[in-house]
């Protein structure tokens, strides 16, 4: 892995959620849009999501994004 980056956000609960919201329809969106490319039709489903992630390096800092804001709201309820 390259080197780690890491941030720090402070935002209004609401805010955190609409994001969530928000990262999630794009990442969605965007395994969507790949799934059916001819570069993954060979691969196994199982292993598809993990390859277009690799491929695609937003779509998987918005995986962890998602994980991170999860992890933020669940530990502030």
């Amino acid at each position: 892995m390259p080197e780690a980056l890491a941030i720090q956000l402070d935002m209004p609960k609401p805010v955190a959620e609409a994001l969530l919201a928000s990262l999630r329809c794009e990442l969605r969106r965007g395994l969507t849009e790949h799934w059916y490319d001819d570069r993954y039709r060979a691969v196994p489903e199982e292993l598809r999501s993990r390859r277009i992630l690799d491929d695609y390096p937003a779509l998987a800092g918005h995986k962890r994004t998602i994980g991170a804001l999860q992890a933020a709201l669940a530990a502030n309820q």
